[in-house]
């Protein structure tokens, strides 16, 4: 049986590389957010209650970007805005409610949602 360890040598130098990359690449997406703060804001916890009268939308924008933004409010950094809107139900129309979150000075929206009212 001849065996040529000059081949499997260099098949176990490239399945230690290929191990090495990645797990440097698994270090970088699980470590790298959480060394740059995140670096962005977020709308979480999104709420729609229904009321006799009235629909209540509620949601969180939570400022994670190292500095205070202005949503036409001010987010100081690592805060959270709870904004609150009530829908008069004569006011729905065809059903259909979108709300757009812009940030300042962006065309952009951040977060937009459409919800059906019935």
């Amino acid at each position: 049986m001849n065996f040529d360890f000059m081949k499997v040598s260099g098949l176990r130098i490239a399945y230690v590389v290929g191990l090495v990359v990645l797990g440097v690449l698994v270090v970088f997406t699980v470590f790298r957010p959480m060394m740059t703060g995140g670096e962005y804001t977020e709308v979480q916890r999104e709420q729609l209650l229904q009321t006799e009268d009235e629909w209540i939308i509620q949601f969180n924008i939570i400022n994670h970007e190292g500095k205070d933004t202005n949503e036409n409010v001010l987010i100081r950094d690592g805060s959270m805005f709870v904004y609150i809107h009530h829908i008069p139900r004569d006011m729905v129309g065809d059903g259909e409610v979108t709300f757009t979150i812009y940030k300042e000075d962006e065309d952009t929206p951040f977060e937009q949602v459409t919800y059906h009212l019935g």
